[in-house]
């Protein structure tokens, strides 16, 4: 983190009160075994919750000063996180901000590893970059979100870059626990707010990687969090009536044509017609999409 070792954390939460207090507490566990003095700022959107979960926080007691943003239950993640972002630069600079997510539970050493990752790519590529810790499943303690490559430039097949005590860089990175250095942030802003609900992380570290910012996977694991997307549905989508397909694609939770065609446009303009024909017959003509999605997929 160098320089004052003043870090904003972001987050953003909706109704997950159990997992919001369990990442609270795994992160001032993180900051009291840190082996340098950090300062750690929390801002955290919560966007409408029902469930007690800004009440439970803030009657809680941490090592950090937590802010607390209100939502309007319409910001999803990514408009969660540009108001906990803009609230942190009202509050003045700091030496990065990391993205973590409520259901995403770090260990002790992320802070060591975080500070060691800037103090290497200062030295490595005179700048302070963008760092992506690598999470794993609570129980079979596989690789579930971190930082990868795209093995294809039209499908964009990508490919994991697991921690192995190692630096390795990478192109793209989830926003699970990823720290964005303030030298970054000077140059490319901060998550592009057209984004509705997921991808914004992706835009983000993608054209960080572009600008020729050294995105930089951690040496070890900081952190479990469950892969949740490893089903997608789609029987249940198969299923549905045409209504319901073409609502569910455009849905925030759902597919989200919105956000996959605004990824293209900014980060892979020559597949935009492609994508955009594709999510059509994906709702119209599931069958073919699926036998087409295959074997793309296994031939390019």
């Amino acid at each position: 983190m160098g320089r004052n070792n003043r870090l904003a954390v972001l987050m953003t939460c909706y109704n997950r009160k159990d997992k919001t207090i369990k990442c609270l507490d795994a992160l001032s566990n993180a900051i009291s075994k840190c082996r340098e003095s950090i300062k750690v700022d929390v801002f955290l959107t919560d966007d409408g919750s029902t469930d007690g979960t800004a009440e439970s926080i803030c009657s809680n007691i941490y090592p950090f000063s937590l802010h607390l943003i209100k939502g309007n239950g319409n910001l999803y993640w990514n408009g969660g996180m540009v108001a906990a972002w803009e609230a942190a630069l009202q509050q003045g600079k700091y030496d990065g901000y990391l993205w973590l997510n409520n259901d995403t539970y770090i260990y002790p050493n992320l802070f060591d590893e975080l500070l060691e990752a800037d103090d290497y790519s200062f030295k490595t590529y005179g700048v302070h970059g963008i760092y992506v810790g690598s999470t794993q499943d609570p129980i079979t303690k596989k690789f579930t979100y971190g930082g990868f490559n795209f093995v294809s430039k039209w499908t964009l097949r990508d490919e994991f870059v697991h921690p192995d005590g190692k630096y390795h860089l990478c192109q793209c990175a989830h926003g699970n626990v990823t720290y964005i250095s303030s030298d970054v942030v000077e140059k490319m802003g901060i998550l592009y707010s057209g984004y509705l609900h997921g991808g914004g992380d992706h835009d983000y570290t993608y054209l960080a990687y572009k600008a020729g910012y050294p995105l930089i996977v951690l040496k070890s694991y900081v952190g479990v969090c469950e892969n949740d997307h490893e089903k997608d549905g789609y029987d249940d989508f198969m299923n549905m009536s045409l209504r319901k397909r073409i609502k569910y694609l455009y849905s925030p939770v759902g597919y989200n044509l919105h956000n996959t065609l605004l990824f293209q446009k900014r980060c892979f303009p020559y597949r935009y017609p492609f994508v955009w024909i594709m999510g059509y017959v994906k709702a119209l003509f599931p069958n073919m999409y699926i036998r087409i999605y295959k074997y793309i997929r296994s031939n390019i």
